[in-house]
């Protein structure tokens, strides 16, 4: 029994490692802040990100292992890994650009740094879990030390503000997600997702407990997600919030968000396809209508992107509705239902990088500029003439925006391109029709920004980008966007094999 046992302990602990040095990291950094006093504080960065670039080289280099960990609480892959790998660099950019600020304002918040790492913790946890306790965990790590992160600027009310309303609304999600999960422990007996599929397999699941169940646990990930109707934090928190923290909210909370909604609508299959597939259709219809719509009327950069980030969930809906779609069509129907889910599979990957590089790139700009008299740069009117002040900020900012809209050939332009041709492909016509028709409404408020930076004359009031670092760094994003546009197919095949490999 031994000889068994003591190998699958050790492929255990490499499977694991990566995310022991984010959790002992996290440790390490509140440890170094609180006795080393004569490290200066915004060395606590590079400690943060030589963290996560480890935990990426530990993958990388490391045995691969797949399959179930800690008794099936867990599960690793290709798919877990490509989310780790993904939540890594998020999190080495947010560090770049909070620390720029830091510096530029001369107050540090060394309390940032191990909240930063537990967040990435909660969200490599939640990608990886094969349980509703881990699923919960997980949630609860990224959620607690995100509503920190967004309420923790002291002095700052809208700061406060933006927290404490994040943390009511996502207490009340978690409390449906928990009500949810009891709901299917009573139907299936168990908390795994083994447990799950095994009593859906039953000749006569109690198809109302678990749909009621489904559907609660549905509000938790619609708000982590911003899906209409959950969506009502989203302008307030990511105003209110400083910018490099909202940056990582529409980023890396989103695409963690996703991850889990589509192994769980995966779950959910085939009993209850016929319930989360129109279900879910009419939240992308609402979700990236109503977030598009109500974009055009803002005057505010950042509740723009806010909205701009409603409805690009509302976009990343229409793949997994693709993804649970019935296919149409003769003998080969299971052939050709794998064959659009593994290309909305890949195409959801795809989006999500993308549209991580072009959020990243944009608040990376936003978080470097204010005002003369020190109030964040949030009125676009301040961007008027930014061209000729900032001629490298307005072009990053300028490209993360047209890649925003989907013009090519920004990486924007691509994802959509593969997003719409994988929904197109499953006969879904009509939602293709609707996602193009919300892509070119956006183009106009995108668009708006645009003709301030370059068009309008420069204020004397005008807003000023004094931070070199996070401006190359944006600007080095913004290489990215234009890279992966132009360029897409390598990328946009690995991300099929990564989900041609997904499994439970």
């Amino acid at each position: 029994m031994n000889e068994f046992f003591v190998p699958n302990i050790s492929s255990q602990w490499g499977a694991l490692l990566p995310y022991l040095i984010v959790a002992v990291g996290g440790l390490l950094v509140m440890v170094v802040d609180s006795f080393v006093r004569t490290l200066k504080k915004d060395h606590l960065s590079y400690l943060t990100m030589f963290i996560l670039i480890g935990a990426v080289i530990v993958q990388i280099v490391g045995r691969r292992t797949d399959g179930e960990l800690l008794g099936g609480m867990m599960i690793t892959g290709d798919f877990t890994r490509f989310f780790n790998y993904l939540f890594a660099g998020i999190g080495v950019m947010t560090t770049i650009f909070a620390t720029g600020l830091f510096d530029r304002e001369g107050k540090y918040r060394p309390e940032f740094y191990p909240l930063l790492l537990f967040a990435t913790l909660g969200m490599m946890i939640l990608v990886a879990a094969n349980d509703l306790l881990t699923i919960f965990l997980g949630l609860e790590t990224m959620s607690l030390a995100t509503y920190i992160l967004v309420g923790g600027v002291r002095g700052n009310i809208r700061s406060s503000e933006a927290g404490f309303k994040y943390l009511i609304l996502g207490g009340f999600s978690s409390a449906f997600l928990l009500m949810g999960m009891a709901l299917i422990y009573g139907f299936a007996g168990g908390t795994g997702f083994a447990d799950i599929t095994l009593a859906m397999k039953t000749q006569n699941p109690d198809v109302l407990i678990v749909g009621l169940g489904s559907a609660l646990m549905l509000v938790g990930f619609g708000f982590k997600v911003a899906m209409v109707p959950f969506h009502m934090w989203t302008p307030d928190v990511y105003d209110g919030a400083p910018s490099y923290v909202t940056g990582f909210m529409a980023t890396a909370i989103k695409a963690a968000g996703f991850a889990i909604l589509v192994r769980f609508a995966m779950l959910m299959q085939p009993q209850l396809a016929f319930a989360w597939y129109s279900v879910l259709t009419g939240f992308a219809i609402l979700t990236m209508s109503f977030g598009n719509l109500v974009a055009l009327a803002q005057s505010n950069i950042k509740r723009m992107l806010a909205w701009s980030s409603v409805a690009h969930a509302g976009y990343l809906l229409l793949g997994v509705v693709t993804l649970i779609s019935p296919s149409a069509g003769g003998s080969d129907m299971m052939m050709r239902s794998q064959e659009i889910g593994e290309s909305a599979g890949a195409a959801i990957l795809f989006y999500l990088v993308g549209y991580s590089l072009m959020n990243l790139a944009a608040f990376g700009i936003i978080n470097v500029m204010n005002h003369k008299s020190g109030e964040d740069a949030i009125d676009i009117n301040g961007y008027a003439g930014l061209s000729r002040r900032q001629p490298l900020a307005a072009a990053t900012l300028g490209i993360a925006l047209l890649s925003l809209a989907g013009i090519p050939p920004f990486v924007g332009f691509m994802a959509k391109f593969y997003l719409f041709s994988a929904v197109v492909r499953a006969g879904l016509i009509p939602l293709a029709v609707i996602g193009v028709i919300n892509s070119l409404i956006s183009v106009y408020y995108y668009l708006r920004v645009i003709v301030v930076m370059y068009m309008k004359e420069p204020e004397e009031s005008g807003y000023q980008g004094t931070e070199l670092v996070s401006v190359v760094t944006s600007g080095v994003l913004a290489l990215l966007v234009i890279w992966l546009g132009v360029m897409p197919d390598a990328f946009h095949r690995a991300a099929l094999v990564i989900f041609r490999q997904f499994h439970f």
